[in-house]
């Protein structure tokens, strides 16, 4: 076996993970099973393979959808002590060879099915990165076969990165303008995935997660890496489909569910009393606030067990809160956010202040957010990490309160925060009502122009049974109890809400969809 004096990085994490996995399954997708040691194996050849075409601290972009070999390749470059950062598969190829230069990247691993996407990036940008292909390509410096066969063992072990060393640059969500990147470290992953032991209840070698993110997003770290520390089975999908992930649930004994409330929506509309869910012993919902609905749902169809997540990119894992069933069913705080897990600390501060602006308990301002497992701050951007990095706190650019119990509840995006006549009406808040209407599915409320008040409230409505626009302006008034100035002036009833890749709500893409004046 390998040996590593100290578990300070996450790629020595990895090595005695993979180890004494052994030859369990670690990374299954649709095509392969990879068991720990040949995971490390090839991982090492991997890291060898990156280390012959970047330079020590090169980075190396990802063109990969969520796979086990991408997995494999991945924690290579970990390995390897080369920056790893996933690129959002759906850009197109101009935006990426921006990213790729912007990045400084060296190498450019991706998908036989990505490879003309691939090439045409790399014709146009100015980094020229080497060509590593996850299948087979004959135009790539190396394929993934090549790579295992023509490269030894990387000799990781008398050459592991420092703590402090950058390990991964993590993008932003959005498709529109530079995305921002994200820095962790060896250390701050390894952190992230040592919290994870407390955010997903104590994870063994026996359990099995669903991996249905993609790798250009935040959650594939956040649920994927404590999943890898504690021995476990990672399952990837290249999306998400409710049947299909009820499936894999049955075949592969699946026991933690990580889904947004979207996808929980969705799900909800299956016959889920003929799948046998019995392996399932968390459900998790996250990357918005869920409705009370969504938690009773949850609790009376799908496992008993649950957690509700606020986490970030910037946060991680071990910069998270949380709620527990007991929490959100028995306390009376089902759309709450919960508390701060092991470490974390929080505090509520004035939008337009510093960071000592600490508003008391019971008032909205921005959530800042302190813990173990915080990034580093912005790549090549150091005036944002200034105004957002400050003495071991990250302002998060989310609206929040702490009630009398400490218990945190999210209001929502300060740049969701429709001002309609002077007054701040929270959108996120308006959609948690509407969702307590039974007829209602899903909905969104955004801000549109208004030349009178500047933006006005809208909403965008998808039923379960028809309902008339005038019967839920009458439910928002009455049983949801919203003030009236919180209250749609626009109801629009649609069969679809605009989701990104994770399955979250792309409220901007609704933005101006209206003409003025409604």
């Amino acid at each position: 076996m390998i040996r590593t004096d100290r578990c300070e990085t996450l790629a020595a994490l990895y090595l005695r993970a993979t180890q004494w996995k052994g030859d369990a399954p670690l990374f299954v997708d649709a095509h392969e099973r990879i068991g720990g040691q040949a995971a490390l194996d090839q991982s090492l050849r991997t890291a060898s393979a990156l280390g012959r075409l970047a330079p020590q601290g090169g980075a190396v972009a990802f063109l990969c959808g969520g796979s086990a070999r991408h997995a494999v390749a991945w924690f290579g470059a970990v390995l390897a002590g080369r920056p790893a950062c996933n690129l959002h598969t759906r850009e197109t190829a101009a935006h990426l060879a921006r990213t790729l230069d912007w990045l400084g990247a060296t190498v450019l691993v991706y998908d036989e099915a990505l490879q003309a996407l691939a090439h045409a990036a790399c014709g146009t940008a100015r980094s020229a990165p080497a060509l590593l292909c996850l299948g087979h390509d004959a135009q790539a410096a190396l394929d993934f076969d090549a790579a295992q066969q023509q490269c030894a063992a990387h000799p990781v072990a008398q050459a592991l990165p420092r703590p402090d060393d950058l390990a991964a640059i993590v993008l932003s969500s959005g498709s529109t303008g530079q995305p921002k990147g994200v820095m962790h470290s060896q250390r701050t992953l390894l952190e992230a995935a040592k919290a994870g032991q407390y955010a997903f209840a104590h994870i063994t070698d026996q359990h099995a997660v669903a991996m249905l993110v993609q790798p250009s997003f935040a959650a594939w770290f956040i649920i994927g890496l404590p999943f890898v520390g504690a021995r476990a089975k990672l399952v990837f999908a290249p999306r998400f489909e409710p049947e299909a992930f009820l499936s894999m649930v049955e075949r592969e004994r699946i026991t933690l569910a990580p889904l947004v409330p979207t996808m929980w929506r969705m799900l909800f509309a299956c016959d889920t009393a003929r799948r046998d869910l019995s392996s399932l012993r968390l459900a998790s919902i996250g990357g918005e606030p869920p409705a009370v609905e969504d938690i009773q749902r949850l609790d009376q169809r799908i496992c008993r067990q649950m957690v509700s997540f606020y986490v970030s990119s910037e946060a991680g894992t071990g910069g998270g809160v949380h709620a527990w069933r007991h929490e959100l069913l028995e306390q009376g705080k089902a759309a709450a956010a919960g508390y701060p897990g092991l470490g974390v600390d929080l505090k509520i501060i004035d939008p337009a202040g510093g960071f000592d602006d600490e508003l008391p308990a019971g008032e909205v301002g921005e959530i800042a957010v302190s813990g173990p497992s915080l990034a580093l701050g912005y790549w090549q951007d150091p005036e944002t990490t200034a105004e957002r990095f400050r003495c071991g706190w990250w302002r998060s650019g989310d609206l929040g309160r702490l009630d009398a119990d400490g218990c945190l509840w999210v209001h929502g995006r300060i740049d969701n925060l429709i001002n309609s006549g002077g007054i701040k009406v929270a959108g996120e808040e308006v959609e948690r009502a509407l969702l307590a209407h039974p007829d209602v599915a899903h909905c969104a409320v955004v801000g549109q122009p208004d030349a009178r008040l500047g933006q006005r409230v809208e909403a965008y409505v998808v039923l379960h049974r028809p309902l008339s626009a005038a019967a839920l302006e009458a439910f928002c008034r009455g049983p949801a109890g919203l003030a009236g100035f919180k209250v749609p002036k626009v109801f629009h009833l649609v069969d679809a809400l605009p989701t990104g890749p994770t399955g979250k709500l792309q409220r901007r893409a609704l933005r101006q969809t209206t003409p003025d004046g409604g």
